[in-house]
């Protein structure tokens, strides 16, 4: 009888397991199912880094269209050597005055020096810089302290290429080719359409738009790291099956223009559906420059940045960012 008993619970606890298993499965089912419709793209969440083709291989063939403007574009200075702003950095000294290397914007700059292969140390002083890009002030320049984690876990997936998410070190500092193309197909010398963002290739917004949000789209964070950029994102992967953010953000009338922009745009593109414009449609990455922006058709999202009659006035505004520290 105790046998028989003993039988009947162990049955009745694994019918309990295998309903349990069933309704998880269910409930996973049914969560990719309710993004069918917008479910697209490959995903290296967790994966090695690629082996990628880097920025000089590309070089060596886009050396007469790509090379002569790709050494001012402000994607590749995202980090730079120090001399690049000698009178910046020239006031530095003690303890601070071994860093290599400057990250920041036109308004401000912070410093690095290297810790092994892939890692940066973090100074906390800031260089804050007037409108002419000379230097107003120094924050915290009595006490320089260098932070050898802060780069690494808040940093490096904006200023730097391809970050190993097993143990956050990056391939390259600054933006490679891979950020924006991806890994590239070997082939692409006989079919252009292979790589993304060609001219055969560069229709698709919601490719687009995810590998511009992997860095632009601020305040997210993926949630298998909880670290505020994708784990291991590589262009033409769905950005948002890792990476959260809360679209809210797109209507909180306290957020600067700039980034408010940036997230109506992700938001109409990535939860809306709506196809009709993308970054690409404003922005030249590759020349650095705002003349598509100029030329660009009115349209409801311009009233981000620009008023008045014929968007003819500019909103100014000033960008503060948390993650950032500015």
């Amino acid at each position: 009888m105790r046998n028989q008993r003993i039988k009947s619970d162990y049955l009745v606890s694994k019918l309990l397991a295998i309903l349990s298993v069933s309704s998880l499965l269910l409930v996973t089912v049914g969560a990719f199912q309710n993004r069918d419709s917008k479910a697209w793209g490959s995903n290296h969440v967790g994966k090695p880094v690629p082996e990628y083709v880097q920025g000089d291989e590309c070089l060596f063939c886009h050396r007469n269209d790509i090379g002569p403007t790709w050494q001012k574009n402000s994607h590749l200075l995202t980090v730079r050597e120090r001399e690049s702003a000698p009178e910046v950095a020239a006031q530095l000294k003690s303890n601070a005055a071994d860093a290599e290397f400057i990250m920041g914007s036109r308004q401000h700059l912070r410093f690095l020096k290297k810790d092994g292969y892939g890692r940066f140390d973090l100074l906390n002083v800031q260089a804050v810089l007037g409108s002419d890009q000379k230097l107003e002030k120094y924050v915290d320049l009595e006490k320089p302290v260098w932070d050898r984690e802060k780069y690494a876990n808040r940093c490096a997936g904006c200023h730097s290429t391809a970050v190993d998410p097993a143990n956050r070190r990056f391939s390259a500092y600054s933006l490679d080719c891979y950020t924006c193309h991806g890994d590239v197909n070997l082939e692409h010398t006989n079919d252009t359409s292979l790589v993304l963002l060609s001219k055969k290739r560069r229709s698709d917004v919601k490719v687009i738009t995810s590998l511009c949000a992997q860095c632009h789209l601020r305040e997210g964070k993926a949630r298998s790291t909880g670290l505020p950029y994708p784990n291991n994102f590589v262009a033409g992967d769905d950005l948002f099956l890792d990476f959260e953010a809360t679209f809210s953000r797109a209507g909180d009338p306290k957020l600067n223009a700039g980034d408010r922009h940036v997230w109506r745009n992700v938001q109409a593109v990535a939860i809306n559906g709506d196809e009709s414009i993308s970054c690409l449609s404003c922005h030249q990455v590759h020349a650095n420059s705002s003349f598509k922006h100029r030329r660009v058709l009115r349209a409801p999202i311009c009233s981000e940045c620009h008023l008045g009659n014929g968007f003819k006035q500019l909103m100014r505004y000033t960008v503060h960012s948390g993650l950032c520290e500015y």
